[in-house]
């Protein structure tokens, strides 16, 4: 996938990465007589609602590329950044402004990169036996001093990683 995220090079290319990875357009006709297009992932995300949640991504005519999925309070810019030093009343700071993408085609080809590297590149993550370690001696501390925290199916509970299975129980 490195190959691909490095060598897009027209919005063709991006939108054959994006169905080849599964990558839906779910822009409405209102976004899109608005010049934003919306991009959802074959990928979900889970926080503390526990309800799956797609990932949406969208490009905006004004030059903006947003994480736009309904987990964000709002929408998330991941145009690149640059700072700038500013100077007002003989005060001197530093912002950060976003580097904006004219051009819907140079928003798509950094939207189809940013989501190979960020979300297609990622390394498994691996836990070690400490780290099993770590996860069993806080559930059993949970355990033994919550029992509301009590899990309402059963009291061993099994994790595999990797192909190696885990008891924390």
């Amino acid at each position: 996938m490195e190959y691909l995220s490095t060598e897009i090079k027209s919005a063709r290319e991006a939108m054959t990465i994006f169905k080849i990875l599964g990558i839906k357009d779910v822009t409405t006709d209102r976004q899109r007589k608005n010049g934003t297009q919306v991009f959802e992932l074959p990928i979900q995300q889970m926080y503390q609602s526990l309800i799956p949640k797609p990932l949406r991504f969208a490009t905006y005519k004004a030059g903006y590329v947003r994480n736009v999925s309904e987990y964000n309070s709002s929408p998330y810019q991941i145009n690149k950044t640059r700072k700038v030093s500013t100077r007002t009343s003989g005060y001197a700071y530093d912002t950060i402004d976003r580097i904006l993408i004219h051009s819907w085609e140079e928003r798509l080809i950094y939207l189809a990169k940013f989501i190979i590297k960020n979300y297609y590149q990622k390394p498994t993550y691996l836990m070690n036996d400490y780290v099993i370690k770590c996860l069993k001696e806080a559930y059993l501390r949970d355990y033994n001093n919550q029992p509301s925290n009590r899990l309402p199916f059963g009291d061993e509970v099994q994790v595999i990683v990797n192909g190696h299975r885990y008891n924390l129980s």
